[in-house]
């Protein structure tokens, strides 16, 4: 019946978009599991976009924004991993069905599964995102991961920092596949 309901609502809805913007409150979490058995959350605090009136997503995530609670940490994965003096951001781009963002009304819900164009470290890879846009009573819509996207360190080039981490920190092994979220919250851009 979802699926119906998904359906009906794609071709049921305008075919043009407002523009809307990112809310800094938005989040993009990310899970490092070193030594087979410990996992931490870490999140980027610094992510802004938008989605054009023709359905066309772009966000940016601020690498020198990653937050994992250590600030040496912080430091060597800005350095060492992310290279943030050649590669300051992560760029993600989509576009997005009409009934993610328009076709809304309070309180309803679209999914869809959407391939996304990642563009970090100087590398681009399709990567699948499966999303739920939720209409929030303020008139924000509401964007979050069904389940974890997973990154390749080897896809972008990273794996040569992982490792420099690993052997810095002094650990047996870092995780080279990380499970990525977030929860993208969109404010309708006044005309």
């Amino acid at each position: 019946m979802k699926l119906l309901t998904s359906t009906l609502l794609i071709l049921a809805a305008p075919l043009s978009f407002a523009e809307w913007t990112l809310s800094p409150d938005s989040s993009v979490k990310f899970l490092s599991t070193k030594n087979t058995n410990i996992t931490e959350v870490h999140e980027f605090t610094q992510v802004s976009g938008s989605v054009s009136d023709q359905g066309s997503a772009k966000i940016a995530i601020d690498l020198s924004s990653v937050e994992t609670g250590i600030e040496i940490r912080n430091e060597r994965m800005q350095s060492m991993l992310f290279n943030v003096s050649d590669y300051a951001t992560a760029t993600v781009s989509a576009n997005l069905p009409d009934t993610m963002m328009l076709a809304l009304k309070n309180g309803e819900t679209a999914t869809s599964v959407l391939p996304l164009t990642l563009e970090l470290h100087g590398e681009k890879k399709e990567v699948k995102a499966d999303i739920l846009a939720t209409a929030a009573a303020d008139g924000h819509v509401v964007v979050t991961t069904q389940s974890p996207i997973l990154i390749n360190a080897d896809d972008f080039k990273l794996a040569k920092g992982v490792e420099a981490l690993r052997e810095i920190a002094g650990l047996d092994r870092i995780s080279t596949t990380v499970p990525v979220t977030f929860t993208l919250l969109f404010t309708e851009t006044p005309e």
